[in-house]
């Protein structure tokens, strides 16, 4: 893994370096739809690495670089000024070389092509081992190409001017006076051909973004329009439209769970995103049985790859459908993006209706009126968004087993049925609506009779296969505010708890308090903190009318961005208390991820009052009702 990982990202390309955009090694490389066509992308000065004197990105897909030769000292023989962008269907690197003194140099653009598939990169066991990677020079450049086990041709074509010497290694130039150099890289599959980018088109875009937010502090206000730009970087084109990925760098990809919660925090705001995500997910909903992948009728994907290993079948992401809370989401966010878009109950109708018959049928095996999964043993074993498999587990640090009931699931299920309940009486049919109010209303009298936790004024996390609850202190509760299944009398209790010492560490609270059995503040789900799950837990306490908690977890969520050079949040954070410093970031965390992006979007209006600009997108996320 690299210690620092910069992405620059457009559409479905992105170049993944170390801290000085440069692929030299382990994980970095260019990818495009699950596949590395770069593994290696470095530039050399005399046979050494540049001396790097500063660097910025201007965007999420340009950097902008000052450069110098070698061991500059105290002065400087040959300088550059690097414009790298990627587009979506160019990587394009221009140097300006200037020489101060006179003499000759050499610029080497060290170049390597090994064709694996990202999940190889990141450790997947039985890969296909290294390639038959054809390598050739082409007038201007190189070409890399590979015929994959399936029959599809991917080949990485580079050219570049002036025309330099493909040595086996490097494109190689000789520089004796000041020069303009560039380089086009083509990641291509079947039949494409090479298309140039327009960069300064897509900069234009990018600086046309707005939050449609004015808030009163102008850090606050980065914060924001970072998120808005985020947002943008991480979509890439689907037919349905702009689909946003859950996370780069590994993330870029269709995802149920993550795509669902993204829409649902942004609805008001991105209204377009929010339909995209539910007619991509309603034309890939499962339709039979199949073990492998998990597919049942009327359940809502996991996660869709394309890469060379789910082609020939080596992975079940063709897609996968691992998640028992995908469903309800997708229910619950077409009900509500109908507010707005009433048509598209109608239009959608055949899918959600589909979606809540495998929530009382599959996804209720056990017939108790709770939504559970059954661990997966050869693939995710929690499948809920604290998917690790040791984050669910008993009081005595024992892992789940069985059918298990997580709370959130059943908050989710509880906001699916009152969305149906809703649609119906939208669509003119009222008198379907008081069986799905009914199912609602006995969902919530079975939670709270299985889930609360009286000993804490809190809930437990969920039921294991015995039907036994799992009293084990988590955010998850607080998460469920989000939805409305905790009866009015209780939240109180709730957000209380969330924000005591055990949960609370002052940037977000704990997915796991300080005293359970399996703390450490620098897990993955086990103590770490995770913005989006605060952000719900703000969103539920606002919803209950709980202001000042709901105030106060929106305000520590923007701080941690704050202390970021670039404003952004990130996925996870480590759990340590807040002292006078900043946090503490989890090492292997996506940045920019997507709930994360999403989330100042949708707590902005608690930081205070909000001067709307100009025609602008609707000021506030409105909560479920």
């Amino acid at each position: 893994m690299l210690s620092t990982r910069t992405v620059l990202k457009e559409n479905d390309l992105y170049l993944v370096g170390n801290r000085h955009y440069q692929a030299v090694g382990e994980e970095g490389g260019l990818y495009r739809r699950d596949t590395r066509y770069l593994s290696r992308y470095a530039w050399r000065v005399d046979g050494q690495p540049p001396q790097h004197l500063a660097l910025h990105e201007r965007w999420p897909f340009w950097l902008r670089e000052e450069g110098a030769n070698p061991n500059v000292g105290y002065t400087m023989r040959l300088g550059y000024r690097r414009d790298l962008t990627v587009t979506a269907t160019e990587l394009r690197d221009t140097l300006r070389v200037t020489l101060y003194q006179p003499g000759t140099h050499q610029l080497r653009l060290e170049l390597g092509a090994d064709f694996v598939d990202m999940f190889e990169v990141r450790g997947w066991p039985g890969g296909l081992g290294p390639r038959a990677v054809e390598t050739r020079a082409v007038p201007g450049g190189v070409e890399f190409s590979y015929l994959a086990g399936d029959g599809l041709r991917c080949r990485t074509l580079v050219q570049a001017t002036p025309e330099p010497v493909w040595d086996g290694a490097a494109l190689a130039w000789e520089i004796s006076g000041d020069t303009e150099l560039r380089v086009s890289v083509f990641p291509l599959q079947g039949d494409e051909t090479p298309t140039p980018g327009d960069p300064e088109a897509l900069a234009r875009e990018y600086a046309g973004l707005h939050a449609g937010l004015t808030l009163p502090d102008p850090l606050d206000q980065r914060v924001l329009e970072r998120s808005v730009q985020d947002l943008r970087s991480l979509s890439f084109q689907t037919e349905a439209g702009a689909f946003p990925a859950a996370g780069l760098p590994w993330f870029v990809a269709p995802f149920g769970r993550d795509s669902l919660i993204i829409a649902l925090l942004v609805r008001e705001h991105r209204p377009g995103l929010a339909v995209t995500v539910a007619r991509y997910l309603a034309a890939r909903q499962g339709q039979r049985l199949d073990p492998v992948t998990l597919e049942q009728p009327g359940k809502i994907l996991h996660e869709e790859r394309v890469g060379e290993l789910t082609r020939l079948g080596r992975t079940p992401h063709r897609p996968y459908y691992a998640t028992a809370d995908a469903t309800p989401l997708f229910v619950w966010l077409v009900g509500e993006i109908s507010r707005q878009t009433p048509e598209l109950a109608r239009e959608l109708r055949p899918h959600w209706e589909a979606a809540l018959e495998w929530l009382t049928t599959y996804g209720d095996p056990d017939g108790d009126g709770l939504i559970e999964y059954t661990p997966d043993p050869g693939g995710i074993t929690n499948a809920v968004w604290k998917d690790s498999g040791d984050s669910t587990f008993t009081e005595d640090g024992v892992d789940v087993q069985g059918h298990v009931a997580v709370i959130e699931v059943q908050g989710y299920a509880y906001a699916a049925y009152l969305a149906a309940a809703r649609m119906y009486r939208d669509l003119g049919e009222p008198d379907r609506a008081p069986e799905w109010e009914a199912r609602a209303q006995q969902l919530r009298e079975t939670f709270q009779r299985a889930f609360w936790w009286p000993e804490r004024g809190y809930y437990a996390h969920g039921l294991n296969g015995d039907k036994r609850p799992l009293r084990v202190l988590v955010s998850n509760p607080a998460h469920t505010l989000w939805t409305g299944i905790i009866p009015p009398e209780y939240a109180p209790q709730v957000a209380r708890t969330a924000l005591g010492e055990e949960l609370w560490s002052g940037w977000g609270i704990r997915t796991l308090g300080v005293n359970e059995i399996r703390y450490n503040p620098v897990s993955y789900h086990n103590g770490s903190v995770w913005p989006h799950d605060t952000a719900a837990a703000a969103l539920g306490m606002e919803r209950y009318g709980l202001h000042a908690g709901a105030r106060q977890v929106a305000r520590a969520l923007f701080d941690v961005a704050r202390w970021a050079p670039d404003f952004r949040l990130s996925e996870l954070l480590a759990g340590f208390p807040r002292e006078d410093g900043p946090p503490v970031p989890y090492p292997a965390a996506c940045h920019p991820q997507g709930w994360d992006a999403a989330i100042p979007l949708a707590l902005a209006h608690l930081l205070g009052p909000a001067a709307p600009d100009p025609a602008p997108a609707p000021e506030r996320a409105v909560t479920p009702a």
